[in-house]
């Protein structure tokens, strides 16, 4: 991997946000790139990802997220290395996050370089030596995961391989249907552990990020309501109730 570009840390940039050393600290933001979706079809066919990502990096966004897959998400490898090369430069730039349904070695090692500081591994789609292989090789490549669950059982799955940065996706991926309290039920599982706690899919607005944050959620992916905002910046600083980024 010496060729691979240099790392940031996923978990301490999701630890860290404009609002972090204010009096009223808020979450961190994983901002998502993303041109369509199976259940919405088309969102953004056309973006221009390192445009996107610089608004993103701009507006205080811990993580950017990238979708990879090409035939539901309509992403690329090539939307990931663009992304990186305009953020790579800023101070204290964020996390890049390869949003992909990786199965193998092979396509971690391949996110590593092209550019991504981190990976989505999840839980219904790998058994549970799959998930302890893929956790441990993505780790000792200096890429700590993000693991995600949408019930109880998988979320002591990946407490068992000793996720530290830990998504429950509100959306259920058998018939898409969004839960915002999905996330909320599986709160007390990490309450007394060192695992940042994600809530990914459905948010919309403060309302959903101000319960989060009094459950003691750290952080939320957001795709399709920035993809659509007419003013993104506009957008996460209320979002997230952010001072100036």
């Amino acid at each position: 991997m010496g060729l691979a570009p240099h790392l940031t840390s996923f978990v301490a940039r999701l630890k860290s946000n404009p609002s972090t050393h204010t009096a009223k600290p808020s979450l961190s933001l994983m901002a998502e790139i993303k041109r369509a979706s199976p259940s919405k079809g088309d969102i953004a066919p056309f973006v221009n990802p390192a445009q996107q990502a610089l608004l993103y990096a701009q507006s205080g966004a811990s993580v950017i997220s990238v979708l990879t897959e090409p035939t539901w998400f309509k992403g690329s490898l090539t939307d990931m290395h663009l992304v990186r090369k305009a953020i790579d430069t800023l101070p204290d730039r964020p996390a890049v996050l390869r949003k992909e349904f990786i199965f193998s070695e092979y396509q971690i090692a391949e996110a590593r370089l092209w550019g991504a500081d981190t990976v989505l591994l999840i839980v219904a789609m790998l058994s549970q030596e799959q998930l302890q292989r893929l956790y441990a090789y993505s780790a000792r490549l200096g890429m700590e995961p993000l693991v995600e669950v949408n019930n109880a059982a998988e979320m002591a799955r990946a407490l068992e391989v000793g996720a530290k940065v830990i998504g429950v996706n509100n959306r259920n991926l058998h018939d898409f249907s969004v839960d915002m309290g999905t996330t909320s039920a599986l709160v007390d599982m990490v309450r007394e552990r060192d695992v940042v706690l994600c809530a990914l899919s459905g948010i919309q607005g403060p309302g959903d990020v101000k319960v989060y944050k009094e459950q003691g959620v750290n952080a939320v992916l957001v795709g399709e309501s920035l993809m659509r905002a007419s003013d993104t910046k506009g957008f996460i600083k209320e979002l997230l109730a952010w001072p100036d980024a």
